[in-house]
């Protein structure tokens, strides 16, 4: 089983295909990938289109039999129909987890309002999916800031600090709340946070979808493979782990 974490229903994919998922899915098949979280691309561009990316990327999600398990996005300038919209998303849409880029949406995660978005995700019980490793609005040290506040909530560290904050990362998963996604780190930081991170506590996942090229899919899987990580603990990081962050286990 794998389950790519972070993938997006891209603006580019909706030029093309409007909402049909068939050739997304079929990158996904090329490399023998079962599932995949997908979240907003518009929606986290712009304000104004927020709503409307997150009933795309739900309905995207009822076309795949399943395969696709949609992320919504909302944004806290909005103030009080940001937690309606995040709420409605999780009860109506089915979202299986919320999604910030607070570099590309302009807040700060110390806003008042961001806070209630995620009291709302520990009290709904889905994790909060952040874009990490960009200063100055995302940083891991943030989010860790947030898990020490927000202790009933799930928090991801959607690309492990990326290529220079990975060790910020590795900082900030030692809150029991915070799990890190593989999709960012280069190899050696790879083998770092499998040997001195909870092993329970990480995915993986791609980007894919921000535009029609899929090598992203090719070049994250390779880099997991690649590390000097036991087999089985790969394993877990490519499937059994993602199922538990995303309340699917059996």
């Amino acid at each position: 089983m794998i389950v790519d974490c972070h993938t997006h229903w891209g603006m580019a994919w909706t030029a093309r295909d409007g909402e049909d998922p068939a050739r997304w899915l079929a990158e996904l098949d090329r490399l023998g990938v079962d599932r995949a979280v997908v979240m907003p691309h518009e929606g986290i561009r712009r304000l104004d289109r927020c709503a409307a990316d997150n009933d795309r990327v739900a309905r995207v999600a009822r076309r795949a039999a399943g395969r696709l398990l949609p992320a919504a996005t909302a944004w806290p300038q909005a103030g009080t129909e940001a937690l309606a919209e995040a709420r409605r998303a999780i009860e109506m849409l089915g979202a299986r987890a919320l999604k910030f880029h607070p570099w590309m949406q302009g807040f700060s995660t110390a806003e008042a309002v961001f806070g209630e978005l995620c009291a709302l995700a520990g009290e709904k019980g889905v994790p909060v999916v952040f874009h990490d490793g960009t200063p100055c609005y995302a940083l891991p040290e943030q989010v860790g800031g947030l898990a020490r506040r927000f202790p009933a909530t799930t928090f991801v560290l959607g690309h492990g600090g990326l290529l220079w904050h990975w060790r910020s990362a590795l900082a900030a998963a030692e809150r029991p709340n915070v799990w890190v996604c593989l999709c960012g780190p280069h190899q050696r930081a790879i083998e770092r946070f499998c040997a001195q991170a909870d092993p329970d506590r990480l995915v993986w996942g791609s980007d894919y979808g921000f535009g029609l090229e899929a090598s992203c899919l090719d070049y994250r899987l390779a880099a997991l493979r690649g590390a000097r990580v036991p087999e089985e603990l790969q394993a877990r990081i490519l499937g059994e782990n993602a199922l538990r962050l995303l309340g699917l286990a059996e």
